[in-house]
């Protein structure tokens, strides 16, 4: 028999408590390893192995585009008639490898505010995912790669072009096969790594079906 204080629990009651309780059994089951892995993924990130293959992938970009745009200047000085040992020529090459240096130097840099960013990034979505609020999407290894190519063929695109208007040694045809060359993605200079959640994983997440 109850005691006069004791209020017994409505079918409504019964029925709520129920479903909490299989909503916090889902929560600890499908959601937990989920918030677990994010915040592993996040401060993994930080990792000096990360920043090593952000900075491999930049110095692939730079020297392939350098060696391109050297490769470029090269063809197009012996086609005017320049002597490879002449002055001209030296100082033309000398000219472009010291720009194309400047811009390798400028990339490391970059590549390492690149990784801080995306460190940045994932502990931001650890934040908003701790607030129940839906996740961003970060740039995996392979897009900071594609960015560095890009960012390396374009530097080197302006130090030919430089080096071509200061010594009118390439011609415009030239220039503009070496030009759609250098802006032309190759698969050689991406990365390998690969990351971020697939969208199944990320609907799952944020209460999607």
């Amino acid at each position: 028999m109850n005691s006069s204080n004791e209020v017994e629990e409505t079918a409504y009651e019964k029925e709520l408590a129920k479903v909490m309780g299989e909503e916090w059994e889902y929560y600890k089951t499908n959601i937990v390893p989920i918030e677990n892995q994010v915040i592993s993924e996040a401060l993994s990130s930080n990792d000096e192995g990360v920043y090593n293959e952000i900075s491999k992938n930049t110095n692939l970009a730079t020297t392939t585009s350098n060696s391109k745009s050297l490769a470029a200047v090269e063809s197009n000085l012996q086609s005017s008639g320049v002597d490879p040992s002449s002055g001209k020529y030296k100082e033309t090459t000398q000219k472009l490898s010291d720009l194309n240096a400047i811009n390798s130097a400028k990339s490391q840099t970059s590549s390492e505010v690149q990784g801080q960013n995306r460190y940045i990034d994932k502990l931001s979505n650890v934040v908003s995912m701790g607030q129940g609020e839906a996740t961003e999407s970060v740039s995996s290894l392979n897009d900071l790669a594609g960015d560095s190519q890009r960012q390396a063929a374009s530097d080197s695109s302006i130090n030919q072009q430089e080096v071509n208007n200061i010594n009118g040694a390439i011609g415009a045809v030239g220039g503009a096969v070496f030009s759609n060359s250098l802006n032309t993605p190759s698969s050689e200079t991406l990365g390998s790594s690969s990351e971020g959640y697939s969208s199944e994983y990320m609907n799952n997440f944020n209460g999607g079906g």
